[in-house]
Parts: structure tokens; sequence; C-alpha cells
């Protein structure tokens, strides 16, 4: 019995050790990783850009516009059907009418190409990229930087005083840009967006996303719009998987410790139809 008992408490000794053991390491990963983080963010920087910007005569100019031109942002791959059935529709589909659609494919794709250019309609506008953007083999590290190659280029290519990014496959309400303007205006703040309703298309179940101020999963760019002039500063992080961050989180985080003025409302501005990365194919 008593050779049991310190059998016993050996194991209980050595499992107490293996456990101080995997703490610490997850203690000094979360140092690096917050480190890491860090040097990624520069917000010092990012902050004094924003500083800088609103000194200037076009932000002034930008802020002040009654009816702006907005750019529609959608950054495309191999999704074809659902651009041309879903997203592009609900674009020209809007209350508000002066915006110009930008989309940009990662990578040659004929059959997109050629289904925007029978649209005929001189508001869209599509470039692609030469070759597909690599990306980490791991899915979810793919799944957190997928397409943001193609946001920057968007963004790049964006004429209007205000940008509205939206994916190939998801859709804007009809007076989402109409609805968010007003929010924007009334506020008088370079940010504002609104709520999305979700669609997990491999079980059905739907949620609301929305959170003031963003949240991380409670957030997208596709239920926003932001001044263009951030643009110059405020970028997708194509490399934000080595801090464990999806796009969106990356970015709209740095914005508000950076200091971008938001505003937002409970109301559903758009629909997400979200495909799970595990069910998603490797490219």
């Amino acid at each position: 019995m008593l050779g049991f008992q310190q059998s016993l408490f050996r194991m209980e000794t050595q499992q107490h050790q293996r456990d101080v053991d995997v703490a610490f390491i997850r203690r000094r990963l979360q140092a690096v990783l917050e480190r890491e983080r860090a040097e990624r963010d520069d917000i010092a920087g990012l902050t004094e850009f924003l500083v800088a910007l609103r000194q200037t005569p076009e932000y002034s100019a930008a802020m002040s516009q009654a009816e702006p031109l907005v750019s529609v942002r959608i950054a495309s791959y191999a999704r074809t059907q659902e651009l041309m059935e879903v997203a592009i529709p609900s674009v020209l589909a809007q209350t508000y009418q002066n915006f110009e659609l930008i989309i940009v494919n990662d990578g040659p794709n004929e059959n997109t190409r050629r289904a925007v250019e029978r649209l005929n309609d001189p508001r869209v506008h599509y470039e692609e990229f030469p070759a597909r953007h690599s990306y980490p083999e791991d899915a979810h590290a793919r799944w957190m930087v997928a397409g943001s190659p193609g946001m920057n280029r968007g963004a790049d290519l964006a004429k209007g005083t205000w940008i509205a990014p939206l994916d190939e496959d998801d859709s804007f309400a009809p007076d989402h840009i109409e609805k968010l303007l007003k929010l924007a205006h009334s506020r008088e703040v370079e940010l504002a967006y609104g709520a999305l309703r979700q669609i997990n298309l491999a079980n059905g179940d739907e949620k609301l996303i929305w959170s003031y101020p963003p949240a991380i999963s409670q957030f997208s760019f596709q239920g926003a719009i932001y001044l263009r002039l951030l643009n110059g500063g405020f970028r997708y992080d194509q490399a934000s998987w080595l801090v464990e961050e999806p796009g969106d989180w990356n970015l709209i985080r740095r914005m508000r410790l950076a200091g971008v003025t938001m505003a937002a409302t409970e109301d559903v501005v758009g629909i997400m139809n979200q495909v799970p990365y595990t069910h998603k194919p490797v490219d």
C-alpha cells in the first residue's frame, strides 16, 4: 500500500511539473507574440500619420462633401457565379448611386473577366494580378489573410472619397451606402459601420455580427465605409497570421489604437455568406 501511495505521489508531482512547464512555455510564446505584434503595428507611426492627415486640405474637403463618390472594393478569386449573382447585383441596386465598383482578381481568371466585361457598365472596373499570390499552407493561417493583396490593391485604385469593402460571395443591404454615409456625416467620423447577418452555408446557422467598439469576430469591414485617405497609412497586413489575427480584425484594431474616429449602428447593412475554412478547398 505504501508503495502505491509513493508511486501516486511521484505521478502527481511529475504532472504538476509538466503543468508548470507548459504554463511557462505559453507565457514565453505570448510574450514573443506580443512583441511581434507591437513591432508590426507601429501604432506610434500610424498615430502620427493620422494627426498629419487631419491637417491637410484634402481631409477637410473629404469630410465636408455632401454626396461623395464611394468606391466599392471587391477582392475576388474563383467564385465567378457568386460575384455575378450575389455581390455585384447588391451593389448595382444601392439606393445611393454615386459609386464606382472596383474588382481585383487574385490571378488570371478568364471567366470572371468576361463576365464583368459583359456588364458593360462604366462604373465597374476590373483588374487581375498576373499570378495568384502565395499563402500559408495551413488552412487556418491561409483563411486569415486570403485576398488581402487584392483588398490593398482595390483601395489603391479607388478614386472615391469613401471606400466600402465587400467580398465576392456576400451582399450589401439596399441602403448600405446611403445609411453609412449618413451616419459618418452626422457624427463627423472617419469610419462608420453597421451589423451584418452571417449565414453559415455549411449548417444553415445564422448570427448577428456587431459590437461597439469593434471586437474580434464581431466586426467585418464588409459592414463599414471609411475615408479613402486612411489608406495612406492603414493597410491590410498580408502576414497578420504571424500574430494569429484575421486581416479585418488586425486592421480595425490598429485603427482603433491609432485613434481613427468611428460610429456604429445596430441596423443590419449586409449579409455574410460564411464558408468555414475547414470546408474550403486548398488552392
